[in-house]
């Protein structure tokens, strides 16, 4: 017989917007307190926003069905992990009744209703799974709840650096994460290696911390000394990636929520120096529209494209021609902050 532990609780304020999150997985909220320990509150608000997520034993003990009158909405994977070639996630999401229904197969199954707000969760058995996958779904049901509140998210790194915000919106292989890493180990502080917060905030926009782990590859960790001989204590092994805590390898404050000021679209190049390539709004905005995440209701894709919009419209815009010389790409982006900030005085 499948026993449950006692629920746990934990209570979040994530730039304002408050979240109550409960559990019966003693695994799956000990996953969710490494990912949010930044935003953790230690005393009850009045009208949070609720996640539940049940563990339970297998997928016939999730109480939900979707109906054959469910609207699907879309259907894909995840990662494909491992020797074996396992794909980490299959995902259906649907609509139905003014809900949102994302059917994660044998996985589990979550529940999101943006009127109350609130997400009821089942996964199967979350203890079996590598923490980062368990994590996924919460992840996932958070900023379903979050957009609905007008703060959304993003693929990208995002740095700051003495108040003026930079961007760097990648796919993987692109040079993403590595370019970051440059730029943060010269001084600018980190916000996101891969989910930046960005909302409104009167006439402009703004990009907030969403500090993550930060995963790297074994090529990307060849370019930098401090990662080639950090120990395994602070460079932890994972799959498929290894990662670190940024406070363990670039001790520092957390970057200030800022105005995004320039945004590179990286490309790995074969070529001793990098450049930039200067892009028009519009251009700009059709890169960037691939790393915004899907968005299942109308309405909030509508104000989600305007923020993202006004965020090109503020921000320079660049291709970087990624080359060779990894570590000396502050010298080439650190002058546009100045540039941009000389314009402004002007």
């Amino acid at each position: 017989m499948f026993m449950t532990s006692i629920t746990k609780e934990l209570l979040l304020s994530v730039h304002g917007i408050e979240m109550k999150f409960t559990t019966n997985s003693s695994e799956l909220a000990h996953s969710v307190e490494a990912l949010f320990h930044h935003f953790q509150l230690a005393t009850t608000v009045a009208q949070p926003m609720l996640m539940e997520f049940d563990a339970v034993e297998r997928r016939g003990d999730v109480p939900v069905r979707v109906s054959g009158s469910a609207k699907l909405l879309y259907s894909g994977s995840g990662l494909v992990i491992g020797p074996d070639r396992r794909t980490t996630w299959l995902c259906d999401i649907y609509s139905e009744q003014g809900l949102l229904i994302a059917d994660f197969h044998e996985e589990g199954l979550v529940v999101i209703d943006g009127a109350s707000p609130s997400v009821q969760g089942y996964l199967v058995k979350p203890e079996t799974m590598a923490p980062d996958i368990r994590v996924s779904f919460v992840h996932f049901a958070m900023t379903e709840l979050l957009k609905r509140r007008g703060l959304y998210t993003f693929h990208a790194t995002a740095l700051e650096h003495m108040g003026r915000g930079v961007l760097i919106p990648g796919f993987s292989g692109q040079g993403k994460t590595t370019s970051f890493l440059s730029l943060l180990r010269s001084g600018y502080r980190y916000l996101s290696d891969d989910h930046p917060f960005f909302r409104i905030s009167g006439t402009r926009v703004e990009i907030l911390p969403y500090p993550l782990k930060i995963n790297v590859t074994d090529h990307t960790v060849s370019f930098f000394p401090e990662l080639r001989e950090a120990p395994p204590s602070v460079l932890h092994a994972g799959v498929p990636k290894r990662y670190f805590n940024v406070e363990d390898m670039y001790p520092g404050p957390l970057g200030q929520p800022c105005e995004p000021s320039v945004i590179l679209f990286p490309e790995v190049v074969n070529s001793s120096h990098s450049c930039l390539e200067p892009l028009s709004k519009k251009v700009a905005l059709e890169m960037i529209l691939p790393h915004s995440l899907l968005v299942y209701d109308a309405e909030v894709a509508r104000l989600e494209f305007q923020a993202l919009v006004r965020l090109v419209e503020q921000a320079d815009c660049y291709r970087l021609h990624f080359g060779r010389d990894v570590l000396e790409l502050p010298w080439l982006v650190t002058p546009l902050l100045g540039m941009r900030q000389g314009r402004r005085e002007n």
